[in-house]
């Protein structure tokens, strides 16, 4: 922290420096910097009044160049900056360059005095990641948990789950470049995954927009010839056909997709309404408007929503290998508790009380853990 200061304090010295020596060369300079146009057009007159002692200029030439010139040099003159009583333009601008230059680092310590923290220790990086690890996955942002994704997959590289999710998670924080980057890592382990595909191309058509590009369309085609079973690649390999033009090829392939599922299937029936809207309106629904679809037969929900359920999951593994973890068992019924997941809560609670049902000290850590505040 003494090294900061010590760093901030030169830095404003030398910057404030720097203008209280620019500003005193100006005060210290003449008191009025001529107009060098001026002298221009003096010196057009002077040639003027020579040229027509020498005969040289016709008298009514003479009378309108002296009274084009003398407009020139007037209008200069008018143009030329002076103060009120006649000394150096701005000065009073200057003295406040001057006030301020010097009260500012004053006021930027009375301020950080006031609404910092200098006596906080430091927090690096890892100290901070490693928290994030050890809290609840329902507890971190998307940032975080993209972070602690990111940890993961560093340590299991050549793994293409943990790119898979990275991805997830940076696109949920707002990262669209940095995910497609993750998915093209997994794709150069395993380019035979039609997820990976999948997840790219819906990526790709993501950023454009909704738009379908060439290389979300190829995205999708890859997908589709490793499983041409799968309804995410065909849905949007469907509606690319529809909003280039072919109404009647994308329309045959989305009523194929919704032949294969099951009636009672809710995505049945609004993959079924939107070929309807497509048919009366003859053009593919915009982003906005698009109903889900068979191409995504899960419940609607958040990226976030995705994300945690990928990080409780995880947790569930780590302590299905490693089960004496009893703070680990609180915060897994915990997030199972904000998930609204009953089943898997009462079976990790069933799990957890077995476990340490002969360790009261476990125990407390346990419910000290489960009914910790969110």
């Amino acid at each position: 922290m003494i090294g900061f200061w010590i760093a901030a304090a030169l830095l404003s010295a030398l910057i404030a420096s720097l203008v209280l020596l620019r500003a005193a060369r100006a005060a210290a300079g003449p008191a009025l910097a001529e107009d060098p146009s001026l002298g221009v057009y003096r010196r057009q007159l002077s040639e003027i009044d020579d040229l027509a002692e020498r005969g040289l200029l016709p008298g009514g030439e003479v009378r309108l160049a002296r009274a084009e010139a003398a407009r020139r040099l007037l209008g200069a003159a008018e143009r030329q900056p002076t103060d009120a009583g006649g000394g150096v333009a701005g000065s009073g601008d200057r003295r406040w360059v001057l006030a301020v230059a010097g009260l500012a680092p004053l006021a930027a310590i009375g301020v950080y005095l006031l609404v910092g923290s200098p006596a906080t220790p430091d927090q690096p990086y890892k100290q901070r990641l490693a928290a994030w690890r050890n809290a609840d996955p329902a507890s971190l942002d998307p940032p975080r948990m993209a972070a602690v994704v990111g940890a993961i997959a560093a340590e299991h590289p050549g793994k293409v789950v943990p790119l898979y999710y990275l991805a997830q998670a940076q696109l949920a924080a707002g990262e669209p470049f940095q995910a497609e980057h993750s998915l093209r890592q997994a794709l150069v382990i395993d380019p035979n995954r039609a997820d990976l595909w999948t997840a790219l191309g819906e990526l790709l058509v993501a950023e454009a927009q909704g738009v379908p590009s060439a290389a979300s369309s190829a995205a999708f085609e890859r997908a589709r010839a490793i499983d041409p079973k799968a309804p995410t690649p065909r849905y949007n390999l469907a509606m690319a056909q529809i909003q280039n033009g072919d109404l009647k090829g994308g329309l045959t392939a989305l009523r194929a997709i919704a032949a294969e599922i099951d009636p009672a299937n809710p995505t049945r029936k609004d993959l079924d309404a939107q070929i309807a809207q497509i048919e009366k309106s003859g053009a593919a629904p915009t982003a906005d408007a698009a109903a889900p679809t068979a191409a995504d037969p899960s419940p609607a929900g958040s990226n976030q929503q995705t994300f945690i359920r990928a990080m409780v999951d995880r947790l569930a593994a780590r302590l299905a290998a490693q089960p004496d973890d009893p703070a680990g068992w609180g915060r897994l019924i915990r997030a199972y508790t904000v998930l609204g997941d009953a089943p898997r809560k009462s079976a990790a609670q069933t799990r957890a009380e077995a476990l340490f049902k002969s360790r009261p000290d476990a125990l407390a850590v346990l419910h000290q853990a489960e009914e910790a505040p969110q």
